[in-house]
């Protein structure tokens, strides 16, 4: 029986998932600062812009390139995606392309439905 238990027990561990699709719980104007401020620091940039969306509706949120310059007429540079995920309870900003994860601390995600 004891043995049962263990295999049951290793079973359920390796079947939960580690992570999960997040959305923000808000979007007031704290939380939003919050992440952009996060999201600065994980693209090493003093400030950045969030693309549009409803970060309490989609997991999937967009940096911004920075501004052209007073001599620059056109960019090739495209925003810098990150998926919003949950884990053991806390909010993960993960870039795409890198899978580089930076925490959101303060800040309440819910799993995406």
């Amino acid at each position: 029986m004891k043995g049962l238990f263990l295999l049951l027990a290793l079973w359920a561990c390796q079947s939960a998932p580690a992570e999960t699709q997040a959305v923000l719980v808000s979007s007031d104007a704290a939380t939003m600062e919050k992440v952009r401020d996060a999201l600065a620091d994980a693209m090493g940039r003093a400030r950045v812009e969030l693309g549009p969306g409803d970060l309490t509706l989609t997991s999937r949120v967009s940096v911004l390139p920075p501004p052209l310059g007073p001599h620059e007429t056109r960019s090739l540079a495209a925003p810098t995606q990150f998926d919003l995920v949950l884990r053991n309870g806390a909010c993960y900003a993960v870039r795409a392309d890198t899978g580089a994860e930076h925490a959101l601390t303060g800040v309440a995600c819910r799993a995406a439905k």
